[in-house]
């Protein structure tokens, strides 16, 4: 490999890599979106399917975690540790809200149902 093809294959990996991101990214947000909604859900819903807003915020609250791992994956090999940090930090926003808002649903839906 001469110096050029091995920039050449840094530039293509690293634009690789962030591709890679955009749509565990996207799943996050959307993640995101589903806990606000089943947390409407569980207050404003039928009090009989309020176990489906406790299951459905499991469920999000696990697809947000599991797409921020394929988030961290590709960010811990990206050359461009500005970038990687910033989707991190993006990352990690979500995951920070989020989970404590599920956790936050998921125990009112359970002590609505273990009176």
């Amino acid at each position: 490999e001469t110096e050029a093809e091995k920039a050449e294959k840094e530039r293509v990996m690293e634009a690789a890599l962030k591709a890679a991101c955009s749509v565990p990214l996207d799943i996050m947000e959307k993640c995101c979106q589903a806990i606000r909604l089943q947390g409407e859900f569980a207050e404003k819903g039928s009090a009989l399917a309020v176990s489906d807003a406790g299951t459905g915020v499991i469920f999000a609250k696990g697809a947000l975690q599991g797409a921020a791992l394929n988030v961290f994956i590709n960010t811990a090999s990206m050359a461009d540790r500005a970038y990687a940090k910033s989707v991190d930090d993006r990352a990690d926003k979500m995951l920070t809200e989020y989970t404590v808002e599920a956790d936050r649903i998921y125990a009112e839906v359970y002590s609505r149902l273990r009176k």
